[in-house]
């Protein structure tokens, strides 16, 4: 395998079975937490990370994948700012990967650290401001589409509630395509008290429910609203749902039984954006 030279940067090694072998304990939530840094696949999520200003420990790429132009881009400014870069052979890559087909590029970052006390200060002190807490929405598709959503349409943060997957899963980390990187995800067990701490300083907390007594078409947004969603299956947990000052249901026009949790969400942050 040939190393590749970078101008200004770290000059490219091959990843040996030792280090493949380390880096996929990775794919474990025990040795994420353990060794307090996880994975990101492709380029794209690369250049979001580095975009946001994360610093990049480790790249690992194929050197023998051919590339477009925006992805050379990105594999040279990660070669500029990796601590370590090594060439992976396409085998190692689809052992590194969770996902069916190989990535092209794998990079190893810290674990994000999230400070609620100083995110709680920044929130309260905001005239306007959308925060979607989640209540054992346990799949993490579901959870990294949400935060994806919540990116688009410019909520202020999202929070993970008891039940929620962790913010560094690898599929919730793909399915945020980057959103990840561009607003505070905060891991909140127990909710109840993060959600009594946001109605201390001024939001109202509003609960997805289907059934609901209030129709989303006839909903009127405050400034400070926090938007609660539960599981699909289960729904909200009574003791966050008690803390709910209203229940809003999304109208039916169909035959559909209902809306996964993610499609929900997506909807309401539409509502808010287009009529807040």
């Amino acid at each position: 395998m040939r190393r590749l030279p970078c101008l200004m940067g770290t000059m490219a090694e091959p990843l040996s079975k030792a280090k493949l072998s380390a880096l996929r304990k990775l794919q474990q939530k025990k040795n994420r937490e353990l060794e307090n840094r996880f994975l990101i696949e492709g380029w794209h999520l690369l250049e979001e990370a580095m975009r946001a200003g994360v610093p990049l420990r480790e790249l690992v790429y194929d050197g023998e994948r051919a590339l477009a132009d925006n992805d050379r881009a990105t594999r040279d400014k990660a070669l500029r700012l990796a601590g370590v870069a090594r060439e992976a052979t396409p085998s190692q890559m689809k052992a590194l990967s969770e996902t069916r087909s190989s990535v092209a590029a794998i990079g190893i970052v810290d674990r994000m650290e999230m400070d609620w006390r100083g995110l709680r200060k920044e929130l309260a002190a905001r005239e306007e401001a959308l925060v979607v807490a989640l209540d054992g929405v346990a799949d993490p598709g579901n959870c990294g589409s949400i935060i994806r959503g919540c990116d688009w349409f410019g909520a202020a943060a999202v929070l993970l509630g008891s039940g929620c997957p962790e913010r560094e899963n690898g599929k919730l980390v793909r399915a945020t395509m980057g959103g990840i990187f561009h607003l505070p995800v905060c891991a909140s067990a127990p909710l109840v008290e993060r959600l009594a701490e946001l109605k201390a300083a001024g939001f109202q907390v509003f609960a997805s429910a289907l059934g609901a007594p209030v129709s989303l078409s006839d909903f009127s947004w405050p400034k400070k609203a926090v938007l609660l969603v539960g599981n699909e299956a289960r729904g909200i947990g009574a003791a966050a749902l008690a803390l709910a000052d209203c229940r809003v249901e999304i109208p039916r026009f169909g035959r559909g039984e209902s809306l996964n949790a993610a499609m929900a969400a997506s909807i309401f942050l539409s509502h808010w954006r287009m009529n807040g």
